[in-house]
């Protein structure tokens, strides 16, 4: 396993100067990524934009084959760490790298939490849970489209954000999806959020959802299902199993769930 200091250095160097809380690049910051105690869901984000679309599981069945790091890298060629200007790592720098990643996204398909103390309002707790859903593309033959849902809350002002961000594909700009929350009456949401990102031009990499200018997402009881963001797919986010201590801090920052909207 590649020591988390040298992941750390890696993620700083090829992905940090995109992938910023200021930028924002594709949806994802890296700017606190911390190998030793990765967040599974950005883990497995990271994997999907550096290997074009692949999923931890594909690496680490590359990994076991009989090319080895030689099936990791052609999953890798054209990979995003080149787009920070910096060239790319050595071949086993990048296999170590993807394989590692890998390991620490093990978990990402149920929900990750964490709490910290926000910059902004020093006394004051920020939640957040996430949670990855994947999907066959419906762009491309053999990848994967990978979900993640962010669930934010700040709890001295109760502000409340549910933000969907996606990877390896990208859907049209402007394009309209279809969020549900519980089974209710699903709404349309348009997907902007810029034109061009990185070194050139890409769509929108993560979008809040909102069903209109006035009003707040619920939080789920037990479902979220949003379709449409590439093609005629949908994915479900299911929030039965969100830790009920997390969903009492979260609710602090969202409406009911048996509340219209």
């Amino acid at each position: 396993m590649m020591p988390a200091a040298q992941q750390n250095a890696v993620v700083q160097k090829y992905c940090g100067s995109c992938h910023s809380d200021a930028l924002m690049y594709g949806g994802l910051s890296v700017e606190h990524f911390d190998a030793a105690h990765a967040d599974p869901t950005v883990a497995a984000m990271l994997v999907s934009k550096l290997t074009n679309g692949h999923t931890p599981r594909d690496v680490k069945a590359a990994a076991q084959s009989s090319d080895g790091d030689a099936a990791i890298l052609r999953m890798m060629r054209a990979s995003a760490m080149g787009a920070a200007g910096n060239g790319v790592p050595d071949d086993t720098t990048q296999a170590a790298f993807a394989k590692a990643l890998s390991a620490e996204a093990a978990g990402a398909e149920e929900w990750n939490s964490s709490e910290a103390e926000s910059g902004h309002i020093l006394t004051a707790a920020v939640v957040t849970a996430a949670i990855i859903r994947e999907h066959p593309s419906a762009k491309r033959a053999g990848v994967t489209d990978m979900y993640r849902l962010i669930l934010t809350c700040r709890s001295a002002t109760h502000e409340g954000e549910i933000k969907l961000a996606w990877a390896n594909g990208v859907p049209d700009e402007g394009r309209q999806i279809t969020i549900a929350v519980d089974g209710k009456t699903p709404f349309t949401h348009i997907a902007d959020g810029g034109k061009k990102q990185g070194n050139g031009t890409f769509g929108p990499g993560a979008t809040v959802l909102y069903p209109s200018a006035a009003g707040k997402l619920p939080l789920p009881a037990h479902s979220l299902s949003v379709a449409n963001v590439f093609g005629d797919e949908t994915v479900v986010f299911p929030f039965d199993n969100l830790n009920p201590t997390v969903r009492r801090d979260l609710s602090a920052c969202f409406i009911g769930a048996d509340k219209t909207y």
